[in-house]
């Protein structure tokens, strides 16, 4: 091959390296033009003069321009105007700086603004480059409007659950009920931001509004019947949450809520295993201010706590009632009796006020368990038990101060077996043989439905008797043993005496002595004192 061919062989091979070259430029440029279209993210361009060079189809979603409409113009048309001094000057910076890219981290919190004069949040990374010895300018941007709304809500719900449980604690902690009730309608109105709170408790056939943040006005104790208070019935009766925009226009509003402002109005059950045991209600007197489901939301989560705290204080007042009850007759249980009877020992002796006690004693008792059984034994105590505590329930029959207005009642306890002790405030040694008669007498008049001693379904009707034992308090006893001692060995002589007696013991008043001519009017021919 002469040089001639050779030349032309070789400019052939320059040019055709050129072209490819050139059509691989071509390729690569198409690339990143479609990789920078059809990106999720928006992609701008700039040149140095923070003029628009290329807009990208996220772009175009996320501003509300064309591409066509916004190529051209300065980038400043898609910041909020109060940035837009401050992004003039981070360009400038940044283009002196040297760095190739930047992310938002260390420009802190960025706006952008739509084409409809929206501002909202966005996340950024810039970066810059030369492209034919031009500065270009390229801007990634995403719009973070939901992510961080999604990060407040995580975050409210996230304080919501920790005031929830710290209430939570306050709660299991409260042991008296008005007061567990008082504190619920406080913090569930703190926490559901509303200006009225009230927890409402079925009565029978009513609900009953048991606490309220505005007691002056809306006292506890108020009663709603069924056909009054619609919306709480409705959410007691389906179990199921109920809001009202403006309660002051609803035609069927209570008339207790007449004079107060409220326009929207939340109530909400409070459920116990699958049960609703009640309902607690919100309100607000903003017009502006709706609840909305996610009120909804928290306040059925407050509602669960209620829940739980109300069923862990009657758990509480059952396993109370048990260590201190008799479980057979629902009495006071000996220990608590005690307890009960040395507190009032200590009252009447400081100041200086009688107090009396009864033993008694149900007669042959042991012969109703060996004849007829335990099972008859027992309908016999839970009788004579229930018989005591219905003849004492009214305490002003006797003359005494009521149990309402000083908190003095008459106490009836299982001393053990078929012995039984009532403590009698404020009540003299007359007054409490007064009340031994009657009830001996009364027991006397009683029929016991017990299962036949033959066996089968047949009941026998068994007459029962009992011997009383009555003492009183003096100087000289200064314990509640000493004194119910007194009242037993008054009950031992009843029992020797023939049973179906009561008797007082003859150092209570030594003017009082055996076989006095008084004794048989004084009581009746089956009284005895000794």
């Amino acid at each position: 091959m002469d040089d001639q061919s050779k030349r032309e062989q070789e400019l052939f091979e320059e040019i055709r390296s050129l072209r490819d070259a050139l059509k691989l430029q071509s390729e690569q440029t198409e690339y990143q033009s479609g990789l920078i279209a059809t990106a999720m993210d928006a992609i701008i361009a700039t040149d140095d003069a923070q003029n628009i060079i290329q807009f990208n189809t996220a772009a175009e979603k996320i501003f509300g321009y064309k591409s066509v409409e916004i190529i051209g113009k300065p980038l400043q048309i898609l910041l909020p105007e109060h940035f837009r001094k401050h992004h003039l000057k981070h360009i400038q910076g940044f283009g002196e700086s040297g760095v190739t890219s930047r992310t938002s981290q260390s420009m802190g919190t960025l706006s952008g603004l739509r084409a409809n004069g929206e501002v909202f949040p966005i996340e950024i990374s810039v970066s810059q480059a030369l492209i034919k010895d031009r500065k270009v300018y390229f801007s990634i941007l995403r719009d973070v409007s939901e992510r961080l709304k999604l990060e407040e809500l995580l975050v409210n719900h996230y304080d919501s659950l920790n005031t929830l449980h710290r209430i939570t604690l306050d709660l299991l902690n409260k042991r008296d009920v008005q007061e567990m009730l008082n504190f619920i309608v406080v913090k569930a109105a703190h926490f559901l931001n509303a200006s009225y709170c009230e927890i409402l408790l079925p009565e029978k056939d009513e609900l009953v509004v048991k606490a309220s943040t505005l007691s002056e006005l809306i006292t506890p104790g108020i009663y709603i019947k069924r056909g009054e208070g619609h919306l709480s019935w409705k959410v007691f009766e389906t179990g199921l949450p109920a809001i009202l925009s403006d309660y002051s226009q609803w035609h069927e509003r209570h008339e207790i809520y007449e004079n107060q402002k409220f326009k929207a109005v939340m109530a909400i059950p409070v459920i116990v295993a699958k049960r609703c045991i009640g309902v607690l209600g919100f309100t607000r007197v903003n017009p502006n201010l709706a609840f909305r489901q996610q009120d909804i939301l928290s306040a059925s989560q407050f509602a669960d706590i209620t829940a739980l705290a109300m069923e862990n204080s009657r758990l509480y007042r059952e396993v109370e009632a048990l260590a201190i009850t008799d479980e057979l007759t629902g009495l006071h249980n000996r220990r608590n009796l005690m307890e009960l009877g040395n507190r009032e020992l200590k009252r009447s002796l400081r100041y200086e006020r009688p107090l009396a006690v009864l033993m008694l004693d149900v007669d042959h008792f042991k012969s109703i368990n060996d004849t007829w059984g335990h099972a008859a034994g027992d309908v016999v105590l839970r009788g004579i038990a229930q018989h005591c505590v219905d003849q004492l329930r009214n305490t002003d029959a006797l003359g005494r101060m009521s149990e309402k207005d000083n908190d003095i009642g008459n106490i009836v306890g299982r001393f053990g077996g078929e012995e039984f002790a009532i403590l009698l405030p404020e009540t003299n040694l007359d007054q409490a043989l007064f009340v031994a008669e009657r009830i001996r007498s009364s027991v006397e008049r009683m029929l016991f439905k017990v299962p036949s001693a033959n066996g089968g379904n047949d009941l026998e009707l068994l007459h029962m008797t009992v011997s009383i034992g009555v003492s009183a308090l003096k100087p000289e006893v200064d314990s509640m043993l000493d004194l119910l001692n007194l009242a037993d060995q008054a009950l031992y002589k009843a029992k020797e005496a023939g049973r179906n007696r009561v008797c007082i013991n003859t150092n209570q008043r030594t003017n009082f002595l055996p076989n006095h001519p008084k004794t048989a009017t004084y009581l009746n021919k089956r009284s005895w004192v000794f």
